[in-house]
């Protein structure tokens, strides 16, 4: 499942980022090596013992009983509307120990009617028994049935008759909806059961180990279509129609998924495509994707999909709370992760999708056809997902590069929240459906396909696909733990000398798995001697703890006369606290650890060999492989922050970026630079600061067509010049600001369209200092469609203005006001993004929205159409951006006009965050960093200017709009069943606009 897409992280301000790396081979470890060593001990200490996890057992089902079979009968009238839904479940079980009562799981659902059967052999009718009575326990969502006689080891049918309500939460059986295009609403019925759901659709043993197969019959409209995992038959019945499924494999509960719709479908019957009438001419990129990726997979693992799975279905769902969901043989997914319009989508769109596509194909192996025992060990899904989503999508699109993105948006990202003191093992317990549902984090998805990622490196290719399917061939239909995914890698390097003597897969992965966080790797080199004493400690982000952690770390490592990068066919090993090894590497040479940042750690070196590697960047950046160049950004920042590494260390290696044209280190350096622009905004350094950016990105920005793009563009080229051009337009670039105007006034005026991968810088920017017309030509295109990717982006640019007016009419449209004016549509995700959108354009933004809250009818609105949490998040944003005297006064201002709709603790939390904002202007950090900034700005050569002065970042109302207000509210805010809201909004921002139809 994607709950989100990791890749997307945004990097302070509107920076947008997504990583780049460059390809690696993979070798394979041929039978006739040496084992890899061990780095000798210089200093042992015992490991860090985790200590065992608390969990309440009471929330797990008892295990007398287990289920085989389900038969399933559903009826629901969700064309007109209707929420509610009957249903009949037979479940077939087994009782292996002596008990009076069957307890399943239950949620939401009115129990009528029960009855229970005993079989006492396969061929034999069943045998009724008295009817059980029922009682339900709500606070593990347990219910009992409860037979008069004891129920002695033997097979039973258990058959329930229930009704039950169509979720409006987008979780368990939900109702979602559409308007098509004759402006009607069409409702749907879908269902979204991982983790915990599948008991709001029908009493089950829902938990993941305890598989069975299922038998589905849905009962519904005529002109209606059921779907299921399994392909069907129907019967009719005047407007009636029955849908009968096939019976699945054995499977978990929550991989059960049927969709009853109206949507029409595009593919072949083995694989296809289905979407609202209305956006299916926009499935056939993913149509295309689907195929190449699943094939890919096939062969990959050496098992194929359609050995187990007669068809593959993907839905785009309107209303999809979670990204996707890999329901084996149905995968839904949110729509703008599986539709895309040439005309408006962008190459991240795309990248998206196939991705996402990728990540929920991966899952028919790891997670479907293999399930976890229990959710601990939901990495074992999540983490080969998370790898398969940009290495299947390699397999099958080689020539783009998608693989290129895995080391930013997969490892460094997983880095992050990783080296907090509050991380998790990947191995890690839970036993509530809440604490369940937290385990969806980075830890399970970008940290678990991170260190699976190094292990396929560390066996070899053809090693690792060999052990992986022996792991899937022997726990096929049935729940695994993770000592059954090291059997299956173990037994491919058996006899092989892949690892040092004595050491297995094992005895490496329980390190990583079971450890919290990863290990920083420590580089201290004796320079006369040439040896190395190598050490690790667990890196904390914020401070420097010792600590005494151990990890079996794989490293490499290359210097300046040998740097072969690509080959990745050996690794060390250190399995202590500390080593020393020998080498041969000349005291004026670099050296570099972690070849391709293969490895899931961090590497410091001692003062003299950053010094080394810094010249070698500055004097030839290409003797250093890109991914590395990227790495050394990423590490040493990190390091900088946690108190490792000098600051100044870090900001002259910064400085060999006016040569820099990759995408890879520049996606790590954005990270850097969007800290220090937060930081240093509003301090007298700043400008020196963005003359510093401005000198740094000038090459590589002199390369880049901003506004255009052209039909045989990279797409690492597309990843680079948005980070590039937003940090120009950012910073005052003229020729920057002035393209992107042009390019907004072109398409306004002359209707000559922005090409969709350049629109999101083109059309912020060009925001910036927009009149009203051009505020109100994209705003007006936000409604008539229902391409929710692209609304995003609009919605987006919208707050990038730089006219609080506009922004604060902008604010009202998202909550309704008094007034009158046309009704548009936005969903509930859609009005917090608004809000988002503007205190994240920048400082006109972030006023324009303390603006807006002081007012108390605003306010008022404001909390009850988007609640506390909004607010409580908008506070916490406004103090994260609050830098100066002047800013913390409007924020304490603020605080005062809430009043009672924050908590003490709230307001408080906002202070003390500015405060840390005021702290880090007088710490060391920072006054070295100004220094530095301020150095480095004196040495350049003087040139004619190319910026404008970055210090305002307001435009006053009346220099670019017309005079007096812009805008006339409207009275009300109504909600649709359907969930999509619909509001009165500006008359000015609607200027001329056409009748719409209200978006569901």
């Amino acid at each position: 499942m994607i709950v989100l897409k990791w890749s997307v992280v945004l990097w302070g301000l509107t920076l947008a980022t997504y990583g780049t790396v460059a390809e690696r081979p993979l070798s394979d470890v041929s039978d006739s090596v040496d084992p890899p060593q061990i780095a000798p001990a210089f200093a042992v200490e015992e490991s860090e013992i985790i200590p065992l996890q608390e969990v309440d057992e009471s929330y797990r089902l008892p295990k007398t009983s287990y289920p085989t079979h389900y038969e399933l009968r559903l009826r629901t009238e969700v064309h007109t509307g209707n929420r509610q839904f009957d249903g009949t479940v037979a479940i077939h079980l087994n009782v292996v120990e002596a008990t009076n009562a069957i307890v399943v799981h239950r949620r939401s659902l009115t129990i009528q009617k029960a009855n229970l059967a005993f079989i006492p052999t396969p061929e034999a009718d069943p045998q009724q028994l008295n009817d059980p009575t029922w009682t339900y326990d709500a606070n593990v969502e347990q219910l009992s049935f409860n037979s008069e006689t004891l129920l002695n080891p033997g097979s039973y049918i258990l058959t329930v008759e229930y009704n039950g309500r169509l979720s409006d939460s987008e979780d368990g059986f939900y109702i979602s909806s559409y308007v098509n295009k004759d402006g009607v609403t069409k409702y749907l019925a879908t269902t979204q059961f991982e983790s915990t759901s599948a008991r709001m659709a029908f009493p089950c043993y829902d938990e993941p180990g305890l598989k069975a197969t299922f038998a589905l019959w849905i009962t519904h409209d005529v002109l209606y279509t059921a779907n299921s995992n399994m392909p069907y038959t129907t019967t009719i019945d005047g407007d009636i129609r029955v849908t009968q499924f096939e019976v699945t494999p054995k499977m978990s509960t929550y991989l059960l998924a049927f969709v009853v719709s109206d949507f029409q479908r595009l593919g072949t019957l083995e694989h296809s495509v289905y979407a609202r009438p209305n956006a299916i001419d926009e499935v056939v990129f993913a149509v295309e994707a689907g195929q190449k990726i699943l094939e890919k997979l096939d062969a990959h693992l050496g098992i194929g999909y359609y050995d187990h799975m007669p068809q593959m279905k993907q839905f785009a769902i309107p209303d999809f709370a979670a990204g996707a969901m890999e329901n084996w043989g149905l995968v839904t997914y949110r729509e703008q992760y599986l539709l895309f319009n040439p005309e408006l989508s962008t190459y991240r769109t795309k990248t998206n999708i196939a991705t996402v596509i990728a990540h929920e194909y991966a899952h028919q192996w790891f997670g479907n056809l293999v399930s976890p025992e229990w959710w601990e060990y939901i990495w074992l899904n999540e983490g080969f997902a998370t790898l398969y989503e940009y290495y299947a999508t390699h397999l099958a699109y080689p020539e783009v590069g998608y693989w290129e993105l895995f080391n930013t948006q997969v490892i460094q990202a997983a880095m992050v929240p990783d080296g907090l003191e509050t991380t998790r093992p990947m191995t890690w317990n839970a036993d509530t459906p809440r604490s369940i549902a937290s385990l969806f984090d980075r830890v399970a998805y970008p940290k678990s396909g991170s260190v699976l990622n190094m292990m396929r490196n560390v066996l070899g290719e053809i090693n690792w696909t060999a052990g992986l399917k022996a792991y899937l061939t022997a726990r096929q239909f049935d729940g695994a733990n993770a000592d059954h995914l090291y059997v299956g890698l173990q037994s491919a390097i058996q006899g092989k000398n892949v690892l040092p003597e004595g050491v297995t897969v094992k005895a490496i992965m329980d390190t990583w798995a079971n450890e919290k966080g990863y290990p920083v790797l420590s580089v201290r080199r004796t320079y006369e001697t040439g040896d190395i004493i190598i050490s690790q400690e667990r890196f904390i982000s914020d401070r420097k703890v010792p600590n005494t952690n151990v990890w079996m770390i794989p490293y490499n490592y290359v210097h300046q006369s040998k740097a072969d990068f690509d080959d990745l066919s050996t690794f060390s090993w250190l399995s202590t606290k500390a080593a020393r090894i020998n080498t041969e590497v000349p005291a004026n040479e670099w050296i570099i650890f972690n070849k391709q940042q293969v490895g899931y750690y961090r590497v410091n070196y001692d003062a003299n060999n950053w010094e080394l590697i810094t010249n070698a960047l500055i004097n030839n950046l290409s003797s250093i492989d890109r991914l590395n160049r990227a790495q050394l950004i990423d590490d040493a920042y990190w390091l900088a922050r946690s108190g490792r590494l000098d600051i100044e260390v870090l900001m002259k290696l910064l400085t060999y970026l006016k040569d820099e044209t990759e995408y890879a280190p520049w996606t790590a350096a954005n990270n850097v630079l969007s800290y220090f622009n937060g930081k240093l905004r509003g301090t007298p350094a700043y400008k020196d600061f963005t003359t510093m950016v401005d000198h740094l990105i000038k090459k590589v920005y002199k390369t880049l067509d901003v506004t255009a793009v052209s039909d045989t563009e990279p797409l690492l080229h597309k990843y680079l010049k948005q980070t590039i051009s937003t940090w120009a337009c950012l910073i005052g670039n003229e020729d920057c600001l002035k393209r992107t105007k042009e390019a907004l006034q072109k398409e306004v005026t002359e209707g000559i369209p922005v090409h969709p991968d350049v629109a999101t810088v083109v059309y912020c920017n060009g925001l910036r200092t927009a009149d009203v017309a051009e505020y109100q030509y994209l705003y007006k295109r936000i409604y008539p469609t229902q391409n929710w990717a692209f609304r995003s982006m609009i919605i987006s640019a919208l707050g990038c203005s730089e006219n609080k007016q506009f922004l604060k009419d902008f604010l009202q449209t998202a909550i309704g006001g008094s007034g009158s004016g046309v009704e548009i549509n936005y969903k509930t995700a859609e009005r917090t993004q608004i809000v988002q959108a503007v205190y994240s354009g920048g400082r006109a933004g972030v006023d324009a929205l303390i603006e807006f809250l002081r007012d108390p009818n605003m306010l008022r609105e404001f909390v009850a159409i988007l609640d506390v949490n909004t607010l409580n998040s908008a506070l916490s944003n406004i103090a994260s951006r609050t830098n100066t005297q002047e800013e913390l006064d409007m924020l304490n201002d603020l605080i005062v006009d809430l009043g009672t709709y924050i908590t003490p603790q709230t307001a408080e939390a906002a202070r003390a965050t500015v405060q840390a904002n005021f702290a880090w202007q007088q710490s060391a950090e920072a006054i070295l960093t100004m220094n530095f900034v301020g150095d480095f700005v004196d040495s350049i050569e003087p040139e004619p200017t190319t910026t404008v002065s970055p210090d305002s970042t307001t435009v006053s109302p009346a220099s670019s709009t017309t005079a007096g207000s812009t805008t006339v509210a409207g009275s009300s805010t109504t909600e649709d069943d359907g969930g999509a809201a619909t509001i009165a909004v500006s008359v000015t921002l609607l200027i001329g606009a056409v009748a719409v139809a209200l978006f569901n």
